[in-house]
Formats: structure tokens, C-alpha cells, sequence
């Protein structure tokens, strides 16, 4: 159960917050709803999420604390980047797996794999597939969200941020 005020995060929308739980008539059907507004976003986008619908209620996480964030990021560091998976199909439905799944180390490891792949394809002359770029962007956005709301720095440094705590 969330509570008025928590911020969360919600699926492929990033850090959110409780504005009110309360029931609506959508569809001519009354339930029990969480509003949710993005941080930064006008007060009339909003979010409703059915308070029984556990589909859904399982992908609004709670944020995570700077320790988590510093051991994830250690995590990450320790463990090799994604591996390359040739096929397109199979390597979207991982990527899609990973950022679902709410894997934050996974997220981590998943862009620096795209990243490399990129690197080389334009050595080659080549541009990197747009489903990777889309799937990057998409964790990108999960978590440089999250760790800017934590860590209380702008999302612009938290690039920086995850680098240098990977190379200590």
C-alpha cells in the first residue's frame, strides 16, 4: 500500500508521486484509484492506477535509498555488461525483461552494452539499431530519474555520478 505524498517509481514513467488515492468512475466502472503526477509536470497529468489491479500496482516501486543506490552501482561495477545477444527479437525481449523487471544493475549493465555495440557499429561506419537506442533511453530515463531524486543532484550528473563510483 502507498500512501499520499510517497514518491515512487512507476513503470516506464519514471520517478512519480502519490498525489491522493481515491475512488473515480472510469468507464462507468467506480474503483479505487492512485493518482500519480511525474515530478515536474503540469498538476492536470495525471496517472490512475486501480489500487486492485496488481498487474499494475507491481510497477510502481519504491524509490530506493542512496545506500541501495551506491551497492547497485557496486553491483554493476563487479559484474560484466550485458552480454550481446546477435538476434534482435531475442535481445529486445531481454532489454524489455530487464527494464520491467525493475533490475536497476541490469539497467546499468544493459546501456554500457549498447553503448560498446554503438562504438563499433560507427567504427564500421554503421548506426546503432533503434530499438537499442529506444531501450537505452527508456532505462536511461528510469534511472537517471531515480538517482537524481535520491541522490538530490540534477539528472545531467548522474552519468558522472555512476562513473566515477565505478572506477573506485
Amino acid at each position: 500500500m502507498h500512501n499520499i505524498g510517497e514518491k515512487i517509481v512507476y513503470s516506464g514513467a519514471g520517478v512519480m508521486s502519490v498525489v491522493d488515492i481515491r475512488e473515480e468512475a472510469i468507464a462507468g466502472e467506480k474503483r479505487k484509484y492512485y493518482v500519480l503526477r511525474a515530478d515536474g509536470a503540469p498538476s492536470s497529468s495525471l496517472t490512475f492506477v486501480p489500487v486492485d489491479n496488481e498487474k499494475l500496482t507491481s510497477q510502481m516501486r519504491r524509490l530506493l535509498s542512496r545506500e541501495e543506490i551506491e551497492a547497485i552501482i557496486d553491483e554493476a561495477r563487479s559484474r560484466p555488461d550485458e552480454e550481446w545477444i546477435p538476434d534482435n527479437r531475442q535481445r529486445s525481449e531481454r532489454f524489455k525483461h530487464i527494464i520491467e523487471s525493475g533490475d536497476r544493475a541490469g539497467m546499468i549493465s544493459m546501456i554500457g552494452a549498447i553503448y560498446k555495440n554503438g562504438e563499433a557499429r560507427e567504427a564500421e561506419g554503421k548506426k546503432n539499431f533503434l530499438a537499442d537506442e529506444n531501450a537505452m533511453k527508456r532505462a536511461e530515463r528510469l534511472l537517471y530519474s531515480e538517482f537524481s531524486a535520491v541522490l538530490g543532484i540534477p539528472e545531467g550528473e548522474v552519468v558522472e555520478y555512476i562513473k566515477s563510483r565505478m572506477t573506485k
